[in-house]
């Protein structure tokens, strides 16, 4: 093995750590912190919750931050390698999107306010497009970004094969 091959493993290492941290934590976050503070009496609820939130949000920002480095790195990668066809690509493309839509997301979420629904006039309207916009959104394309991650490796594991 190589140093150029050991430093891939790292780069893929800390890629797959900095997701697992982001989406193991929102769905920790969502599905059993939330709930239990916001079930428990007294008004330190609130305030614990901020606190959560600030350190949850570093988490998020050192997160992004290397998944954006890792993924460039990763991507260069595999892109220049044989085992690469147009099937890899596609599913590449859309998992790119998704993960950018998320970093987009994760921007506003930090202030509360979506651009797309401070221009939505009826609550109709706002309650759709809130369900594009919400932190739930996120966790959903962060597990089905680690589907496309799985989905790119079986390509390349099969374009090897052959």
């Amino acid at each position: 093995m190589s140093f150029a091959d050991v430093l891939l493993l790292v780069i893929r290492w800390l890629h797959a750590l900095a997701a697992v941290a982001w989406i193991g934590g929102g769905i920790f976050y969502l599905l059993v912190l939330r709930p239990s503070l916001s079930g428990s009496p007294g008004d330190s609820e609130g305030a614990a919750i901020r606190r959560l939130g600030e350190q949850f949000r570093h988490l998020v920002n050192t997160a992004i931050a290397v998944l954006l480095v890792t993924g460039a790195i990763l991507t260069l990668s595999r892109l220049t390698s044989d085992y690469v066809g147009l099937p890899y690509i596609i599913v590449l493309v859309i998992k790119i999107g998704l993960a950018l839509y998320m970093f987009y997301l994760v921007r506003f979420l930090r202030s509360g306010t979506y651009p797309a629904e401070a221009a939505v006039k009826h609550k109709r309207l706002q309650r759709l497009t809130g369900l594009f916009t919400n932190a739930t959104t996120v966790l959903v394309l962060g597990v089905i970004v680690f589907l496309l991650a799985d989905i790119l490796r079986a390509l390349v594991e099969l374009g090897i094969k052959e």
